[in-house]
């Protein structure tokens, strides 16, 4: 089984691409995945422990995909939260100067 990663930057059409696969006898599966990272990545780019990114998931304040038993965060996310984190960590540090 081969795995075909298509994204808006791939040159070829995806719908060439899959009727060469099914015109060379093969099956082929189409799966639809949006881009995004584990919770020990997001917690490594922001500069947190993996902890409190698990913590701030439990207690909803970062939305994530399941995928079995793990999470997922997808990227729009991630920079929704880096967003509110990083505001919220300025307006701290604003009020102690």
């Amino acid at each position: 089984m081969s795995v075909i990663n298509i994204t808006s930057e791939s040159p070829d059409q995806w719908d060439t691409v899959i009727r060469e696969h099914l015109a060379a006898g093969e099956h082929v599966r189409v799966t639809f995945e949006r881009p995004s990272i584990t919770p020990a990545q997001m917690a490594e780019s922001i500069g947190v422990s993996r902890a409190t990114i698990t913590r701030r998931i439990l207690a909803g304040e970062i939305r994530t995909e399941k995928r079995g038993n793990r999470h997922r965060i997808p990227l729009p996310e991630v920079e929704r939260f880096r967003h509110t984190y990083v505001h919220a960590m300025a307006a701290d540090l604003a009020v102690n100067f």
